[in-house]
């Protein structure tokens, strides 16, 4: 579980990082996508951590 949660939040630095670019670029990014979408991605798996986390301990 601890390295599933550490995936996962890997995964939402990037989005998060991505997400931000695009807001600043006003640029949708990868086929079309804005930056709602990847800080939303970014936001859905922060909480998944979260619940990981929760049910470790």
């Amino acid at each position: 579980m601890k390295g599933l949660a550490n995936a996962l939040l890997v995964i939402a630095a990037l989005s998060l990082v991505v997400g931000i670019i695009s807001r600043l670029t006003m640029q949708p990014i990868g086929g079309g996508l804005e930056a709602h979408a990847f800080l939303d991605f970014a936001q859905t798996l922060l909480l998944a951590v979260i619940a990981l986390s929760v049910l470790k301990k």
